[in-house]
């Protein structure tokens, strides 16, 4: 949502507006005015989106500054990967126990390769397993962290730099054709594209995250190319 000032009608820059007071300030004449109309109206047309459920894996808690959404990464996916990558490294560990017993070295070379793709496959088992992602929103920042293992994706977006939040559908190659997963993106002022978080099995957990972000923020939903709807 923009904010124009009510005499010159020049737009409000984030820092010169004070979304708690609903108040903002023209740096171009000095006019202080209040804008609580245009928050009211923004606020209706959010309310007229359906409410997305809360989805299973996550929680919502009230911050000191805003509010936290919580998403734990386990679900139905990890048993088979947890299965296959038992197998994969059980094998890796009689590969190596040949090869060091009977002195072959260019054997133990060999599977260097396959034990580190094993150890790999560890990794991700054991983040998907005790994994939380924690985004955490207020007026200042929005904040992207996974712990307790350290994963890719981590990020700091200064809120003044967020123009829209939107949905989308990533399609990938699988062994048996395409599979799908959902992103919330961003839109920046400057029109750059920033992931917030991806990688999500559902729609509804995509659109899930960015209503409550929008809502929180008072940021009215406007179509952006490529977005998902329920």
């Amino acid at each position: 949502m923009k904010i124009s000032c009510s005499l010159c009608h020049q737009e409000i820059a984030a820092e010169d507006i004070n979304l708690s007071q609903e108040v903002a300030k023209c740096s171009n004449c000095n006019n202080v005015f209040s804008f609580s109309d245009k928050i009211s109206s923004a606020s209706s047309r959010l309310q007229e989106r359906p409410a997305i459920e809360m989805p299973r894996q996550y929680e919502i808690r009230n911050d000191a500054d805003g509010f936290v959404i919580t998403r734990r990464w386990l679900g139905p996916a990890v048993i088979f990967l947890a299965f296959f990558c038992l197998f994969w490294n059980g094998f890796m560990v009689f590969w190596f126990t040949i090869a060091i017993t009977q002195k072959i070295y260019v054997m133990a070379l060999f599977g260097s390769l396959h034990a580190a793709v094993g150890l790999g496959m560890l990794y991700s088992v054991l983040a998907q397993v005790f994994n939380i992602t924690t985004i955490k929103v207020s007026y200042d920042f929005i904040t992207v962290r996974h712990a307790p293992l350290p994963c890719p994706g981590e990020k700091t977006i200064p809120r003044g730099d967020v123009k829209q939040f939107y949905s989308e559908e990533d399609t990938h190659e699988t062994k048996h054709g395409h599979g799908h997963t959902y992103a919330v993106r961003l839109l920046t002022k400057n029109e750059k594209t920033i992931d917030l978080i991806k990688g999500l099995a559902g729609r509804d957990e995509a659109l899930f995250v960015e209503q409550q972000i929008e809502k929180f923020l008072r940021i009215q939903d406007e179509n952006v190319s490529g977005e998902i709807s329920r």
